[in-house]
């Protein structure tokens, strides 16, 4: 299923340019956004929390602190949150050090409404789509931590497709003692087969793999080359 955006989601605006960041903030509004504006990373990173969804753009060259090293900051301190790279210099060597940090555009000033309607949308989707994936890993994440030693050990025997009679003999139990360890797992996992079982930790372990290596969002479609 494909997450909404929803009126919960703001659109952060990080820009030392004053005419620059009243405008955006204007355009934006017009377009359906809720805005929220700072004039420098400091304002911003004391404001912003985790669990506020939207999206951020962000000037690249800023005085003290550029906008690189403001969204490494965020990552460094595991905020997530999708960004889009704005700047009045064309630096081809400033955009690559962008895109590397995981920004979902690298737009030059002045860009056209079209294209920073087009990228806000799926800068709030991504985002939509990553705390979608969070409370879900959350909520797996709880059932998984009941399982002990024995129960984890057994599970990992049943992913490798293993039939109960050679878990029995690879952990030198009886069939029995087997059939209660899934009988177990299953109880404290809520599932009611072993299919369900199977996708549900494939599906764990899908997210904890998306998690782990989260640097950060990618949907970019490349920087905007408009003339």
């Amino acid at each position: 299923m494909t997450p909404s955006i929803t009126d919960k989601q703001t659109v952060f605006v990080v820009d030392d340019d004053e005419q620059m960041r009243e405008s955006l903030c204007v355009l934006l509004a017009m377009l359906g956004f809720r805005v929220q504006a700072f004039a420098g990373p400091g304002a911003f990173l004391r404001w912003y929390q985790p669990e506020m969804a939207g999206c951020l753009i962000l000037d690249i060259r800023m005085p003290r602190m550029t906008g690189v090293q403001l969204y490494e900051k965020l990552l460094a301190d595991g905020k997530h949150i999708p960004v889009i790279f704005i700047t009045a210099h064309a630096d081809v060597s400033t955009a690559v050090e962008a895109m590397k940090t995981g920004a979902v555009e690298f737009l030059e000033k002045p860009f056209d409404r079209a294209t920073l309607l087009d990228r806000v949308r799926k800068a709030l989707a991504l985002d939509a789509l990553q705390r979608e994936n969070d409370a879900q890993f959350a909520s797996l994440a709880g059932r998984f931590e009941r399982l002990n030693l024995r129960d984890r050990e057994t599970l990992a025997l049943v992913q490798e497709g293993l039939t109960n009679k050679a878990i029995a003999s690879r952990l030198q139990l009886t069939e029995r003692a087997v059939e209660m360890r899934r009988s177990s797992i299953m109880r404290k996992l809520r599932v009611r087969s072993l299919a369900e079982l199977i996708e549900l930790t494939a599906t764990h372990r899908l997210l904890a793999e998306l998690r782990r290596h989260r640097v950060g969002p990618t949907v970019s479609g490349g920087r905007d080359d408009r003339t």
